[in-house]
């Protein structure tokens, strides 16, 4: 990636296109203007301002659904915890449920299901998210179980590597970066480490992330932003803010990260290196979304029924936000595009696209009747999107969809 660019390159910015060829255009959209400038510490800034009547660029036209509300067959998705697609169209999820990975065709058809609960080869304890390698073979981290497994999607286990960082997530957090290191973001109270590790998940590194405070500072959880505290007998509890714009972050396949700043509702995101520079910003202007005030009121009156059952007093409602984040995911796309799922402040949901060096592509649409899983990345091949979403019945579901132009 490029550290300095005065203006946008024009060749960079065609090849981009040139990826979402199938996604309709033949250069980026006319109704936003983009402009690009140079901060003192040479990192580039780049803003982009939307047209007030613009229109979304393509709409996501459902293809493949890969799932079942009745039976007990391998299509039957408890809980999703990892998606990953290999080159020629197959996938492979983790259902953490029943702890199985699953492969399935490119038409959808099951291929192979490896794993269960257990601690033999090949069997997981806690295993809660996927990685791929550059030889298509699908990595699965279960630290409860102290390994690291790796399968072949037609052959099964592989073989396992000692794997413990004495940190649980609910969802795994890591990423296989340019094929030979794997990087996994760790926390504990205020520390803040990215643990590096090679192939055979020996650790070679261990880099300070932002926040990370020194060792023998305390964390205070009474003074925490994005959560009301509440002392409880001997004990305490927290509680996250609704509509609170917590960080979010996406660690790429070349080793960047791409993330908000915590307590910002705002449109900006950066590109960062652990231990290195920030090297790009990119901010958006897009109106504000507002909370519908019957949802946020709704949402204060069952907090305050909690509290009040607790015996406690009132928390202070003003902490509540009365605009969503304008930020709610972030990932990449196999070609290094940037994909931002954005509030629409209607139904459906929008995702803006941008080129690696931030210019703005276009923006996707998703019709309504899906959620979006908020803890697994939708994966981006060309003009085609998988993403685990769920139903009215929290029912999860693969879907495949493929990123189509819509005419204007």
């Amino acid at each position: 990636m490029s550290r300095r660019r005065e203006r946008s390159n024009p060749a960079l910015l065609a090849v981009a296109w040139v990826i979402l060829a199938g996604c309709g255009g033949t250069a980026p959209q006319p109704d936003w203007t983009t402009v690009r400038d140079t901060l003192p510490s040479g990192t580039i800034r780049v803003t982009n301002v939307p047209r007030v009547d613009f229109s979304p660029t393509w709409t996501l036209v459902e293809e493949l659904r890969v799932g079942t509300v009745e039976g007990a067959g391998p299509d039957a998705f408890a809980y999703l915890k990892g998606l990953v697609v290999l080159e020629d169209g197959r996938f492979a999820v983790l259902d953490s449920q029943v702890q199985e990975l699953r492969v399935f065709g490119p038409d959808g058809a099951h291929i192979a299901t490896y794993g269960g609960r257990g601690e033999g080869p090949g069997e997981f304890a806690d295993a809660n998210g996927l990685m791929l390698d550059p030889q298509g073979r699908v990595w699965v981290p279960d630290t409860r179980n102290g390994r690291m497994s790796v399968f072949d999607a037609e052959e099964g286990f592989v073989e396992s590597f000692p794997f413990a960082d004495a940190n649980f997530n609910s969802h795994w957090n890591g990423a296989m970066v340019a094929g030979n290191r794997i990087y996994r973001p760790w926390g504990s109270g205020n520390r803040r480490r990215l643990h590096v590790y090679d192939l055979t998940m020996t650790r070679v590194d261990s880099l300070p992330l932002p926040g990370d405070a020194p060792e023998d500072e305390e964390w205070d959880p009474a003074s925490q932003p994005g959560a009301f505290y509440q002392e409880m007998g001997g004990g305490y509890m927290m509680y996250g803010i609704p509509y609170y714009p917590s960080e979010v972050r996406h660690l790429d396949p070349q080793g960047a990260f791409w993330s908000t700043r915590e307590g910002d509702p705002q449109y900006r995101i950066k590109r960062w290196r652990p231990g290195g520079d920030t090297t790009l910003f990119v901010e958006t202007r897009r109106p504000p979304v507002a909370v519908p005030a019957v949802e946020r009121d709704s949402v204060i009156d069952m907090l305050g029924e909690m509290v009040s059952s607790m015996g406690v007093g009132a928390w202070d409602w003003s902490r509540v936000p009365s605009i969503r984040p304008a930020v709610e995911e972030i990932f990449t796309s196999a070609e290094g595009n940037l994909w931002v799922r954005t509030p629409s402040g209607g139904d459906g949901v929008l995702f803006d696209v941008y080129s690696e060096d931030g210019a703005y592509l276009g923006t996707a649409r998703q019709g309504t009747g899906l959620d979006f899983s908020d803890q697994v990345a939708p994966v981006v091949r060309g003009d085609l999107i998988w993403l685990i979403v769920t139903d009215d019945l929290d029912v999860p579901y693969v879907v495949r969809a493929r990123i189509s132009e819509i005419p204007h």
